[in-house]
């Protein structure tokens, strides 16, 4: 067993060198931003890639890869340990895990032509966080001896961060008219944070390669030239209709303001991984030169804190600046915080306030006086002295918030079709929601805040025996903030003449 493997390892490092020296392209020739390409693997031209497969859980499919840690100088069995995305094996935010069992299968030879599949357990999870970055390490039930037995090849890590404008792919397995492995060719760009819904993601890279669709999360992103790890992806903008921001929107500054721009996909660099793996095991040592340690995480309500807000008036005119009113438990016994306008300060350790008590833990300071995103940055800390390592900086908890300006909202745009057939129009603002009731003319209070039902578009038939009638609609933005009521006034249609029919 330890002279195949060790062979194998041999082989494996002496390809990797000729590569490099001669330029390899791993890509194949696929052009830069081309249509994805189906693998197939019959002739094993593609075995570099049978590390690279379908990652299976409760909660979903996602795309996982086989890490290289082989230790050459070992003599004993070593975990195998594939790299994914952190909300691939759940959704909480604030919540680093660690050493947590899990049930699912990786399956790996995940080609088009070479079902069936070498499938294996999951042990555990042994590091995911979806705060900062969103990376899962998971452990398989197997050792990577046994894998590298079954011809399956690992992936390295590479250990520098690439330049904007590298050549990279991604190679995974979104779900498409085809869902086994597929290759897609395009360049890193330069990347900002980006914010969705409650999670923001610090380190970032963003490519725009084709078809990374649902399932495609956890993908390797890899040097064209090399083969090795750069990053995994995360996420992307594939879908026009979630408000920007929000899930399946993520966004990114542009100017002043954050915007989700189409056809952007992102994911975590991977470069400090490396450091993280020693004598084949991956470290749990929070002294150890290995960033994803210390961890702490955080508990609070699943709407805590709003996500929009606005700045209002007091009695006496003066501004009232919305504070974070964000109580929350921590499982360390103290914790510092600050507001910064920029996710990426949060990884500054200037201007954190003093070390604060966890007991009863509450945030309400002020978030700010001006429009557009805010962050709340949290770091979790065993004692006063506690420095900020870069592991802490690296696992700091960012919550966003956004304040809205404070234009009045529209009422809502109804189109009336023969005098029974309402509807919100085409031009009606996005991603609002409603509040409507309809009752007698002459005793039907539109200002009267009960008796109305919610809803996120409105669509009715009014027949004319229930005519006429008052209508009252009154619309909310996204901050939950409400317009002045709508009020219409509804007739019956006139009925046709008898010798009057329908044109056919």
């Amino acid at each position: 067993m330890k002279t195949i493997y060790l062979l194998l390892g041999g082989l494996l490092c002496l390809s990797s060198a000729l590569s490099v020296a001669q330029g390899k392209d791993y890509g194949e020739g696929v052009q830069n931003f081309a249509d994805s390409k189906i693998l197939n693997n019959k002739d094993g031209s593609h075995d570099h890639w049978q590390g690279i497969g379908r990652f299976s859980t409760m909660n979903g499919d996602c795309t996982a890869t086989l890490l290289d840690t082989h230790d050459p100088s070992g003599t004993m069995p070593t975990p195998a340990y594939v790299l994914t995305s952190g909300h691939c094996t759940e959704l909480t935010n604030a919540n680093i895990v660690t050493n947590k069992p899990i049930l699912g299968v990786m399956q790996f030879n995940y080609f088009a032509d070479t079902a069936p599949y070498l499938t294996y357990p999951m042990k555990k999870i042994a590091w995911r966080s979806i705060q900062g970055v969103d990376m899962a390490i998971i452990e398989l039930d197997v050792s990577l001896q046994t894998l590298l037995q079954d011809g399956i090849q690992p992936l390295g890590l590479a250990t520098e961060r690439p330049v904007d404008g590298t050549d990279v792919l991604i190679v995974g397995a979104p779900i498409h008219d085809q869902n086994t492995l597929r290759l897609a060719a395009c360049t890193l760009q330069p990347a900002q944070e980006i914010v969705e819904g409650r999670w923001v993601w610090r380190n970032t890279l963003m490519t725009r390669c084709k078809d990374m669709e649902g399932g495609g999360s956890g993908s390797p992103l890899l040097d064209r030239r090399t083969n090795k790890i750069i990053g995994v992806i995360g996420t992307g903008n594939l879908t026009i209709q979630a408000h920007p921001c929000e899930q399946h929107a993520p966004c990114t500054p542009v100017g002043d303001s954050y915007k989700a721009i189409p056809d952007d996909v992102y994911g975590n660099p991977t470069d400090f991984l490396s450091r993280c793996f020693v004598e084949g095991l991956l470290v749990q040592d929070v002294n150890s030169s290995c960033p994803l340690y210390p961890v702490f995480s955080v508990s609070a309500a699943a709407d805590s804190p709003q996500r929009y807000v606005r700045i209002g008036k007091k009695d006496d005119g003066s501004a009232d600046i919305p504070t974070w009113n964000y109580p929350f438990t921590i499982n360390t016994p103290f914790y510092r915080h600050k507001t910064v306008r920029t996710a990426m300060d949060c990884e500054k350790p200037q201007d954190y306030s003093g070390v604060i008590s966890a007991q009863d833990a509450f945030i309400n300071t002020e978030i700010g006086d001006q429009v557009g995103m805010h962050f709340l940055c949290i770091l979790g800390v065993d004692s006063a002295d506690q420095r900020p390592s870069e592991g802490l900086i690296n696992n700091v908890l960012s919550l966003p918030v956004e304040i809205l300006n404070n234009a009045p909202i529209a009422q809502p745009e109804l189109s009336f079709t023969t005098g029974v057939q309402v509807s919100t129009t085409a031009n009606e603002l996005p991603h609002r929601t409603y509040a409507y009731k309809f009752g007698p003319t002459g005793t039907t209070d539109c200002s009267d805040k009960t008796d109305y039902s919610t809803s996120e578009y409105i669509y009715a038939w009014l027949e004319n025996s229930d005519l006429p009638g008052k209508l009252c609609t009154i619309a909310y933005d996204i901050s939950r903030q409400a317009s002045e009521p709508r009020i219409d006034i509804l007739n019956p249609t006139p009925a046709k003449p008898k010798d009057v029919q329908d044109a056919p």
